[in-house]
């Protein structure tokens, strides 16, 4: 799948036309630092500056052999939903990579 069709999903999630029926989905996908694969026991979301989006972004990981993504929603500083995709190909995941997925999701969050 695309970052693009991934976050279309996401967005679907998070609109306030489909938002009824979409909900279960969004509130089902892990917190950043809170639970899940994004919980900090997976290390992530705890160093800064991704540390000041915890419990603030709701993803699902994905995670191949060279590939690692992260897609979800989170609520802006402004106040409005925001979906995301972001997909590393060709790198091994390292900490380093799930790092800059976090860091990449805390700045549509806006805390970054």
């Amino acid at each position: 799948m695309t970052a693009d069709a991934l976050s279309a999903i996401a967005a679907l999630a998070v609109d306030t036309h489909h938002q009824a029926k979409l909900w279960p989905i969004l509130a089902g996908l892990p917190v950043a630092g809170v639970d899940g694969t994004l919980s900090t026991s997976y290390g992530r979301f705890t160093t800064a500056p991704a540390s000041c989006a915890v419990g603030k972004v709701d993803a699902k990981t994905g995670t191949l052999s060279d590939v690692s993504a992260l897609a979800g929603a989170a609520k802006g500083a402004d106040g409005r939903w925001k979906s995301f995709a972001f997909v590393e190909n060709g790198t091994a995941p390292t900490a380093t990579v799930t790092q800059g997925l976090d860091g990449l999701a805390a700045t549509v969050e806006g805390c970054w």
